[in-house]
């Protein structure tokens, strides 16, 4: 995999957008989170997601220019219409609106209906913790996992995660679906790898299996730790589709099979002013001794907190440029010729 310079990237991406309609501004949001995705090593939800996007547009699947009304504003919380736009756009506005509810008064909750994919927890999270607060984003999608009781596809798997700062040189990013992502299942197919022991699918017999293929094809990827991950599920379910007047479980389409904006997404951010409870400063000092008492363990091999891995992939990213997958090269440049865009600028770093 060549590292493409970083601008370059974002460019073409930005670009990419554009010429599917999408205004300059949605554009420049859309392709500043793809690319630090790319750039955080969350290559599933990085520059491979632009396809599905695109192709929601030029289809007709997506709205490119989405009206996306405040629906309802009661203190510290709101609704926003995402008007069946690239779920990227409106579900950034929900985190930005919720921390300013959160500067006013504390903490800020906005849902965000009838929506689309929204890429990953990751970024909404990052703009929180940049902000001061912590940040808690999830989404419901469709049903695409199993349920205890049942091997049958009965419920989404709810993407979730959360931003803290820290003064250890980077926040604490958690971001996870409740079981295997359909976009992971289909990494390890590609790399040949098999399906870790505490993460097992269910075959199309309902059996146990750690073969990739086997779950995607026929089979079901079931949630994480059984009833727990499943009564966290609902919890989205409810602080979405459920709680936002918009669809849920079997309400819930996947994109090619809508017939209408209610058959999407809906997304939930949160955000938690610290300066509320206590200073910034004092408050990431005590995460970086909370950090540091975590890791000074006993053990053979390093301990690790969420979001250690992404900054050390964003720093080298920084250094030598992003390196993307060769399929995902070769569908950037099919869509540019598609699309009419100028990819000269998209350059190897050097």
């Amino acid at each position: 995999m060549t590292p493409i310079a970083i601008h370059g990237l974002t460019q073409l991406v930005r670009d990419l957008f554009t010429a599917s309609g999408v205004p300059g501004d949605d554009a420049e949001t859309i392709a500043a989170m793809i690319v630090g995705q790319e750039m955080r090593g969350i290559t599933t939800h990085g520059t491979r997601q632009i396809d599905y996007n695109l192709r929601g547009l030029v289809d007709g699947r997506m709205n490119p220019c989405p009206n996306q009304p405040i629906l309802s504003d009661h203190g510290m919380t709101a609704v926003i219409e995402g008007d069946h736009g690239v779920g990227m756009v409106a579900c950034m506005k929900a985190m930005r609106l919720a921390i300013q509810k959160a500067k006013k008064g504390g903490i800020g909750i906005v849902l965000v209906v009838h929506n689309n994919h929204f890429l990953s927890a990751t970024p909404y999270c990052i703009a929180a913790a940049n902000a001061g607060a912590i940040g808690i984003a999830f989404s419901n999608t469709h049903a695409s996992m199993g349920y205890p009781g049942t091997h049958a596809q009965v419920i989404g798997n709810t993407p979730m995660g959360f931003g803290i700062p820290t003064a250890a040189g980077y926040p604490i990013l958690f971001d996870s679906c409740l079981t295997t992502s359909g976009g992971k299942l289909h990494q390890w197919v590609r790399e040949g790898r098999r399906i870790p022991p505490d993460l097992l699918g269910v075959d199309r017999n309902g059996r146990p299996s750690d073969d990739p293929e086997a779950v995607l094809f026929g089979g079901t990827p079931m949630p994480i730790g059984g009833h727990k991950g499943a009564g966290l599920a609902i919890l989205v379910e409810v602080l979405t589709g459920v709680l936002g007047g918009a669809g849920f479980l079997r309400g819930i389409a996947p994109l090619d099979q809508r017939e209408d904006k209610f058959q999407a997404e809906s997304q939930c951010c949160i955000a938690v002013d610290i300066a509320a409870f206590m200073p910034v400063p004092e408050f990431e000092s005590r995460m970086a001794a909370f950090i540091a008492d975590l890791k000074d363990n006993p053990t053979p091999d390093e301990i690790r907190v969420p979001g250690e891995r992404m900054m050390r992939c964003e720093r080298t990213c920084e250094a030598r440029g992003v390196p993307l997958e060769a399929d995902v090269h070769q569908n950037l440049m099919a869509w540019a010729h598609r699309l009419g865009v100028d990819f000269s600028h998209l350059e190897a770093a050097v």
